[in-house]
């Protein structure tokens, strides 16, 4: 497996840790915290710290300030990535990439458990395929030299903290799989769920596909009315959408993506593991279709993202102050206040900005647009692995049934292990 692609189920199986009590993966806790932290703290270009904006940005990414970040800090700096400073910390230039490898390196060199090595290995195995809990448990025996019990609990435990998904195909099999399931060979696994609906459902669900790739991005509202709620819940709980959800006083808005459409360079989990893209694409795409006229939409959008890619500010506006606070989290942009209550805007990362332009230029939405800055308060984002597992413990029985004869036939359809 690839140090990117590892570094990357690190980040994605350790936010599922944060939001358990879970100790028996502390090393993958570990090793995902520090990718988070450090994806936060740098950009492309070596940067100064200040301890204010770094307790800040520990807060904004879920990690304790007091009690987690200095321990994080320390393996940061044994990995000569940062250096300390009286008035803050000195920071590498990294790209997402680099911060993914450098995510890895920290796990591999730490003391953990083959069990841990095994739950990434079998997540990565079900992200091309679905997989029966019987192959990855004989996989996993033989891989890591476990025994019976210890692969049946590290299966068990892995599924029920949400780092792999099951669905119980008969009473003594389960087959497994996960999110990033159609991050590759989409085509044909998509072909593979087509023969499994009615002929009206294909229909609409090709006409969908070829709207969402025609636009990289349409609100959700959109899509349910063109497919029926129980049928996208159905496809949404077995990964074949991406739903992201951005929000402000005003309430909370939905953006559905194809999860192909961030796999333009590469074709696994590490396109966007932290949903930098996913992220930006969802904030300029609120800021183009739902801010309302007096906030100010956006125009011009290639012409502004390239200008912020290339380096440059934008601004100076007092919206800027407001409307990005959901990306400053993140350590996507750095917001500058400036003379008369107004604010500046750069890009710290020009490779999420690449990819998010990427996905949107492949569409036509920019012609949603009309003159002004960006003026789409976003507070708040929720990411899309987070949306699918709402989605699915709140789907009905019918429709659970309905996900797992999907998830066969994708199986079936010469794409298992």
């Amino acid at each position: 497996m690839e140090k990117k692609t590892k570094g990357a189920w690190l980040i994605h199986h350790g936010r599922k840790i944060q939001a358990t009590t879970n100790q028996d993966f502390d090393a993958i806790g570990f090793a995902g915290k520090c990718g988070t932290l450090l994806s936060a703290i740098s950009a492309e270009r070596q940067s100064k710290i200040t301890p204010k904006r770094l307790d800040a940005l520990a807060k904004a990414n879920h990690i304790s300030p007091k009690t987690e970040a200095p321990a994080i800090l320390i393996e940061l700096e044994r990995q000569k990535l940062i250096l300390r400073s009286p008035g803050g910390i000195e920071v590498l230039g990294l790209t997402g990439q680099a911060v993914l490898e450098h995510t890895s390196t920290i796990f591999d060199e730490s003391d953990h458990e083959a069990y841990e090595d095994a739950v990434i290995d079998v997540s990565e195995i079900a992200s091309e395929s679905p997989v029966t809990d019987r192959v990855a448990a004989e996989y996993l025996s033989d891989t890591y030299k476990l025994s019976t019990s210890e692969v049946n609990n590290t299966l068990q435990i892995g599924g029920s903290i949400g780092f792999f998904d099951s669905e119980n195909i008969s009473s003594t099999e389960k087959l497994i799989f996960n999110g990033n399931l159609f991050r590759r060979d989409e085509a044909k696994k998509i072909n593979a769920v087509l023969s499994s609906l009615k002929p009206e459902e294909s229909r609409l669900l090709v006409e969908l596909n070829s709207k969402l790739q025609a636009s990289g991005c349409l609100p959700l509202s959109a899509v349910t009315h063109l497919l029926e709620k129980e049928l996208f819940s159905r496809l949404h709980s077995i990964g074949m959408f991406d739903v992201s959800v951005v929000g402000n006083e005003s309430g909370k808005n939905y953006f559905v993506t194809r999860p192909a459409a961030f796999s333009k360079f590469t074709n696994s989990i590490a396109d966007d593991a932290l949903d930098l893209a996913k992220a930006l694409v969802a904030s300029l795409t609120y800021g183009m279709t739902v801010s309302s006229y007096y906030r100010g939409r956006i125009q011009m959008i290639s012409a502004l993202m390239n200008k912020l890619i290339a380096g440059g500010t934008v601004g100076p506006a007092t919206a800027i102050g407001n409307d990005y606070q959901a990306l400053e989290y993140k350590g996507v942009v750095e917001v500058t206040p400036t003379a008369g209550g107004m604010f500046t805007m750069s890009l710290l990362k020009p490779e999420v900005g690449r990819l998010a332009l990427s996905v949107i230029q492949d569409g036509d939405i920019t012609c949603e647009s009309i003159p002004q800055l960006p003026g789409a308060k976003v507070t708040e984002y929720i990411n899309p692995e987070v949306t699918r597992e709402v989605q699915r413990k709140d789907s009905t029985e019918a429709v659970k049934l309905s996900a797992r004869n999907l998830l066969s036939e994708i199986r079936k359809g010469g794409l298992s292990r």
